[in-house]
């Protein structure tokens, strides 16, 4: 599994975590999350450091 060494995530088809390719960006990227713990629990991280930037919690 290659890491990701930029905090941008310029490529939308990669996880940003880890470097692998995902099946799409989208709901790809989810199933990615939701199989991969260590990218889960970056992600979960991720999102609690950016959630209180957010004016509220996002749908979807």
């Amino acid at each position: 599994m290659a890491v990701s060494t930029t905090a941008d995530w310029s490529d939308p088809i990669t996880c940003p975590f880890c470097g692998d390719e995902l099946a799409s960006p989208g709901a790809g990227f989810v199933d990615h999350v939701d199989e991969n713990g260590d990218c889960k629990r970056d992600f979960d991280l991720w999102r609690e450091n950016v959630a209180g930037d957010l004016a509220g919690e996002w749908s979807g």
